[in-house]
C-alpha cells in the first residue's frame, strides 16, 4: 500500500433479526445508505426467507450461532413482534455473562399493541400518552407475550450493555407490510373494505418504517431512554390537520390509488382478516373488543378517537423525518413510495406505425401478456357511443356522418385513458393519435418551471359534480411498426373483408409517410412528452410474425409491472395443467395399451412363424431321411433279412431253451459274407 494511501477502519458490525423480513430489509438498506461511515450488516432468515442483497452474511436460528454473531457485533436489533420466540431464545442464550468486554447495544422492536389498554389520564383525558408511562402499559390480550418480551429486553441490561425497548406504531411505508392488503386491494381497482368493528372513528398510530429505521440508528449512536415509543405526530390527534382516523385513512387510500369506494364489512369477516386487532387499537379497552370507545352513548356527541400516543425522546434524537405527519398526511408520496418498491408503476405504452394489423395483433398480444388496458382507438369509440350519455349521442351522430371528428375522439380517449384502471397499470394505445396535432391536445405539455398551471376542467355528467378533469399521462415507451407499401396493401387486401378499398389504403400511407418522415415536425413522435421517449422502430416484413414482434418488445419493455398471476389465474391454470396432466396420462395410458396390443399380434405372428418354420423343417428332415434310408433299406433287403428269416424259422422248429442265443449261433455259422470272406 502507498504512503498517500489511507487505511479505511474496520465497518460497524449490525446483527438484526429476521433480516429477511419488512423491518430487517428496510434496516439493512439504512445502515447500508450511510456514507459516512462503514457498517457490515448480518443477520438470520426466516425459512423461506431471501438474503437481501445490503447483509453480507446469514446467521443460523441457533442459540449458539445467534450468540456468537451477538458478541462480534456492535448492535443487535431483535424483531420481538415477528420472531418472538429467537428473540427469546437469544436473550437466554446470552444471559450468563454479568459483564461484556466491549459495548454493544440490545434494540427489541416491539408494537403499540402493548399500549392498548392503558387508560388515559383521568384528569387531562384527552392528553396523549407518552413512554414516561410506559410501566403502566397494559397490552392487548394476544399481545401479552409480547409485553413479557419487552420487559425481558430492558432487564437485560448490564455493564457493557445499553438496551432500549422501541415501541413501534403501525408501520407504513416502501413496499408495504401491515397495510399491504389494503394498498394490493386498491390498486387492482377494487373497493376497499372497512375493517373496522365500530365506526372507524379511532386514531391509527402509526410510523413510517424510514423513520422506525432513523430511530434505530440513532439508538446505536448514543443513550436514550429504555423504553421509547415510535410514532408519528398524527398519532396524538392534534387539532391543525384532520385526524387520522382509520375510516380517513381507508378512504384517502381509495381515493389515491383505487376507485373511491368504501364498503362496511360485516364484524365476523373483519375478525377473520389477518392483523385485524391492529386496526382496532382505541375502539375499545376490551380485549374482546365488545365495547366500543369510538361509540358514544350520548347522541351527537363526537366519537371518541381512543388511544392517543405521541413520541417524547424520538423528537429529541435529531434525525431527519421522513414522514413526520402521518401516512393520512402523506397518502400521495407514501402511495408512490409502494409503487417504486413492488415494481407496480404503470407502464404506458404507444403502438405506432402504418401497419394497422401488426400494431392491433401486437397490441393485443402486449396487453393480455403485460396485463394491461388495452385502449384501441376504434373499439373505445364503439364503447362510448353505446352508452345512453350526452356523449354517446354526440358520438351516434358523428359516426353517421362520417370518420369521428379529432375532437370528439380526443373527449373519449381522455376519458379512456384516465381511468383508475390506467392510472394503476398503465395502457397499451393503439390507432390514435398518428399526429403531433392530434396528440398535442391529449398529452398536454406540463407547464414550464416558473409557469402557474392552467387551472383544471370541472367534469360534468361523466365526471360527476365538481370532479377535476385529469389529463391522461403520456406514453413512456412507443414501438413504431413500419412496412413497406406493398406489403401493408398484400396483408389488408388479402383479407376476406378489407375494411378499406385499395384507393383509400393508398391514400392513408401516402398521409402516414409525409406526417411521418425522418424529424418531421408534424409526427406523433415529436410531441415533447414522446420526444424524450427513446422509441423502438421495428421494421416489418411480409414474413415476420407476432411472436418475432413480442420477442423484441419483451426485451424492450421489460418484466411486467404487476403481481402476476391472481389466485383465480393460479387455479385456472392449475386446472389446465391438471386437465392437460390427465389428458397426457390417458393418451400414455391409450399408446401404452396400442403398444401391448401390438406387442402382443406381434408376438403370436412370431409363434405362428416359428412354428411353421419348425414344421417345414421336420418336413424336410423327415424327407431327408426318407431318402437317406433308401441304400439302408435295400441292404438288409439284400444281405440280412433272407438270413435272419431263415433263422427265425429254425427257432420255430427246434424251440430251444434259449432261443436268443440259439439265433445268435445260428446266425455266426450262417451267415454268407462269412462264408464268402472264408471262400475268398
Amino acid at each position: 500500500m502507498g504512503d498517500d494511501e489511507e487505511e479505511l477502519p474496520p465497518a460497524r458490525k449490525v446483527f438484526i433479526h429476521n433480516v429477511g423480513g419488512y423491518l430487517g430489509a428496510n434496516l439493512s438498506k439504512a445502515f447500508a445508505a450511510i456514507e459516512e461511515e462503514r457498517f457490515e450488516v448480518i443477520g438470520t432468515l426466516k425459512p423461506d426467507g431471501v438474503k437481501p442483497r445490503t447483509v453480507s452474511r446469514v446467521v443460523e436460528n441457533t442459540p449458539e450461532a445467534m450468540s456468537a454473531a451477538f458478541y462480534e457485533s456492535e448492535l443487535t436489533v431483535l424483531d420481538l413482534l415477528g420472531q418472538g420466540s429467537a428473540a427469546q431464545m437469544m436473550l437466554e442464550a446470552i444471559a450468563g455473562e454479568k459483564e461484556l468486554e466491549t459495548d454493544k447495544v440490545l434494540v427489541g422492536i416491539s408494537s403499540v399493541m402493548t399500549w392498548t389498554r392503558t387508560s388515559a389520564d383521568a384528569d387531562e383525558p384527552e392528553k396523549a400518552l407518552t413512554e414516561d408511562e410506559y410501566k403502566r402499559r397494559r397490552p392487548h390480550s394476544n399481545f401479552k407475550e409480547l409485553l413479557a418480551l419487552e420487559k425481558l429486553v430492558t432487564k437485560a441490561k448490564r455493564t457493557g450493555l445499553r438496551t432500549h425497548v422501541v415501541a413501534a406504531g403501525l408501520t407504513y411505508g416502501a413496499e408495504e407490510d401491515l397495510f399491504h392488503s389494503l394498498f394490493k386491494t386498491a390498486w387492482s381497482c377494487k373497493p376497499l373494505p372497512m375493517l373496522s368493528i365500530s365506526d372507524g372513528a379511532n386514531l391509527l398510530p402509526t410510523i413510517h418504517v424510514k423513520d422506525l429505521c432513523s430511530v434505530v440508528v440513532k439508538l446505536m449512536e448514543g443513550d436514550s431512554l429504555p423504553y421509547l415509543l415510535a410514532v408519528d405526530a398524527a398519532s396524538a390527534g392534534g387539532e391543525e390537520a384532520p385526524p387520522q382516523s382509520l375510516k380517513a385513512v381507508i378512504s384517502a387510500l381509495s381515493a389515491e390509488l383505487g376507485v373511491a369506494e368504501v364498503f362496511e364489512m360485516p364484524n365476523e369477516e373483519v375478525r377473520g382478516v389477518a392483523d385485524f386487532e391492529f386496526f382496532q387499537i382505541g375502539s375499545s379497552l376490551e380485549s374482546n373488543f365488545g365495547t366500543s370507545v369510538g361509540t358514544n352513548a350520548e347522541e351527537g356527541a363526537p366519537p371518541n378517537t381512543g388511544l392517543k400516543l405521541a413520541a417524547a425522546a424520538i423528537n429529541d434524537m435529531g434525525f431527519e423525518w421522513h414522514s413526520q405527519e402521518g401516512l393520512l398526511a402523506n397518502m400521495g408520496k407514501v402511495v408512490y413510495e409502494y409503487r417504486e418498491a413492488r415494481g407496480l408503476l404503470p407502464l404506458r405504452l404507444l403502438v405506432h406505425g402504418n401497419d394497422d394489423l401488426a400494431k392491433a395483433e401486437l397490441a393485443r398480444t402486449v396487453a393480455a401478456e403485460y396485463k394491461l388496458p388495452l385502449v384501441k382507438a376504434t373499439e373505445v369509440v364503439e364503447e362510448a357511443a353505446a352508452q345512453e350519455s350526452e356523449l354517446g349521442a354526440e358520438l351516434k351522430t358523428a359516426m353517421g356522418a362520417g370518420p369521428v371528428p379529432d375532437a370528439l375522439m380526443l373527449k373519449v380517449l381522455s376519458a379512456a385513458l384516465t381511468t383508475t384502471e390506467c392510472r394503476n397499470q398503465g395502457y397499451v394505445l393503439e390507432g390514435f393519435p398518428e399526429t403531433l396535432a392530434q396528440a398535442s391536445p391529449l398529452f398536454p405539455a406540463p407547464p414550464a418551471e416558473g409557469e402557474e398551471e392552467a387551472p383544471a376542467e370541472e367534469e360534468g355528467e361523466e365526471g360527476g359534480s365538481g370532479a377535476k378533469k385529469i389529463a391522461p399521462a403520456a406514453p413512456e415507451l412507443v414501438i413504431c411498426l413500419e412496412a413497406s407499401d406493398e406489403t401493408v396493401k398484400h396483408k389488408v387486401l388479402a383479407q376476406p373483408e378489407p375494411s378499406v378499398t385499395e384507393e383509400q389504403l393508398t391514400e392513408k400511407l401516402a398521409a402516414y409517410a409525409t406526417n411521418n418522415a425522418e424529424d418531421s415536425p408534424t409526427s406523433v413522435l415529436a410531441l415533447p412528452a414522446i420526444a424524450a421517449v427513446e422509441a423502438l422502430p421495428v421494421v416489418v416484413a411480409a414474413e415476420t410474425t407476432n411472436d418475432m414482434l413480442m420477442g423484441k418488445a419483451r426485451v424492450y419493455l421489460g418484466a411486467p409491472r404487476n403481481y402476476g398471476p391472481s389466485e383465480e389465474e393460479l387455479a385456472a391454470k392449475a386446472a389446465l395443467e391438471e386437465e392437460a396432466a390427465r389428458k397426457k396420462e390417458a393418451e400414455e395410458e391409450a399408446a401404452k395399451a396400442e403398444r401391448d396390443a401390438a406387442e402382443v399380434q406381434e408376438r403370436q405372428a412370431r409363434e405362428a412363424e416359428e412354428s411353421n418354420r419348425l414344421a417345414e423343417l421336420r418336413q424336410k428332415e423327415r424327407e431327408l431321411l426318407e431318402v437317406r434310408s433308401i441304400p439302408l433299406r435295400n441292404y438288409l433287403m439284400q444281405n440280412v433279412i433272407p438270413t435272419l428269416t431263415e433263422g427265425l424259422i429254425e427257432v420255430c422248429k427246434l424251440k430251444p431253451e434259449d432261443p436268443v442265443d440259439y439265433l445268435a449261433e445260428w446266425l455266426f455259422k450262417n451267415n454268407p459274407v462269412e462264408e464268402e470272406l472264408f471262400d475268398n
